[in-house]
């Protein structure tokens, strides 16, 4: 008989909503300064197209992360990885290098590959248990060669890069309902407070 899923307490999905746009004002915080992102047509990062991370299904995965014994989450949480993996970036950041001439369909564009590396790098700078917590930038560069051949050079391009920027103050995104613009262009920060605005209220009327 197969068990209907888990749902997440309120806390739990305000704990995941909340981390999820930090991590959208971080990244896109990071994709503007440095210029990249124009050939991702799913923006703002993680908010926008099929398995956004403010999807039901995406939700009610992923907000189970921290609950426990996890051996009995683990399985929700998976899924819902999985169905966030099919964004753009994701799929574009699992590409093989482009410049590889051995490859018969490179598809990846080097945007592409730095965009993912911002993205990789500014989850390991986040409080994300999964991942083993929240990660200083040399430690990252440890992790960094640890990656597949393919994903190491655009890390380690992209890491010094990030380090010498003014990093994004998201420690003061703390309540959904009052975000602070920490440095985004007035079309991307509205667009994040819209669409949480907007999940907000879908999950407030949710019957």
């Amino acid at each position: 008989m197969k068990r209907n899923p888990p749902i997440p307490t309120e806390a739990e999905k305000q704990n995941f909503l909340l981390g999820t746009v930090r991590h959208v004002f971080r990244v896109e915080y990071f994709l503007s300064a440095l210029g990249l992102g124009a050939s991702d047509p799913q923006r703002p990062h993680d908010l926008v197209g099929p398995g956004n991370k403010f999807e039901l299904e995406v939700i009610w995965g992923l907000a189970m992360q921290y609950r426990q014994p996890k051996n009995i989450y683990a399985g929700y949480l998976s899924n819902s990885l999985a169905r966030h993996r099919q964004q753009y970036h994701h799929q574009k950041w699992n590409d093989p290098d482009p410049k590889d001439i051995n490859l018969a369909k490179p598809e990846a564009t080097e945007d592409d590959l730095l965009g993912g590396a911002v993205d990789a790098v500014c989850s390991l700078l986040e409080q994300r248990q999964y991942q083993g917590g929240i990660h200083k930038y040399e430690q990252i560069r440890q992790i960094a060669l640890k990656n597949p051949p393919h994903k190491q050079p655009w890390l380690l391009k992209i890491i010094p890069e990030m380090e010498k920027i003014s990093q994004p103050q998201t420690d003061l995104i703390s309540d959904l309902e009052n975000l602070p613009n920490i440095g985004l262009t007035r079309e991307v920060y509205e667009k994040i407070v819209g669409l949480t605005n907007s999940t907000l209220f879908f999950l407030n009327n949710l019957k």
